[in-house]
């Protein structure tokens, strides 16, 4: 495989990556960190209001509802906290995972074309 190919293949495993996590912002869970969403709870309604945090991101949760600055459970990358190191480690992730797929598909290939083809006649030794 020539380095232009390569360099292609490896450029479509990054972007392919980076759309795979930014997109996996969209699976949505609660918990089990905590955030003040107000301060009126208590006995003498003084009090911080913990709830869970609604976090995005798969596998790791790199964006965090900001209750107070944010639409409450609604996760946007201008309002909320976006946690780097966990955006680099799932783009990291995909990037491996899409580059499997694409060194398997291309070792299948490989495998296909140095194959003998079923119809090619063999004579056989006398």
């Amino acid at each position: 495989m020539s380095f232009i190919a390569k360099l292609g293949l490896t450029s479509l495993a990054i972007i392919a990556a980076l759309a795979l996590a930014l997109g996996s912002v969209n699976i949505e869970r609660v918990g089990p960190e905590v955030a003040a969403y107000g301060n009126l709870c208590g006995p003498h309604t003084d009090d911080p209001c913990l709830e869970p945090v609604l976090k995005g991101g798969f596998p790791f949760a790199y964006l965090f509802d900001a209750p107070g600055i944010s639409v409450e459970r609604q996760l946007a990358f201008v309002e909320d906290q976006l946690h780097v190191g966990a955006l680099i480690l799932d783009i990291a992730i995909y990037f491996a995972l899409v580059l499997a797929a694409i060194l398997a598909v291309h070792r299948a290939r490989t495998r296909l074309k140095s194959a003998p083809s079923p119809h090619q006649q063999t004579t056989p030794p006398p």
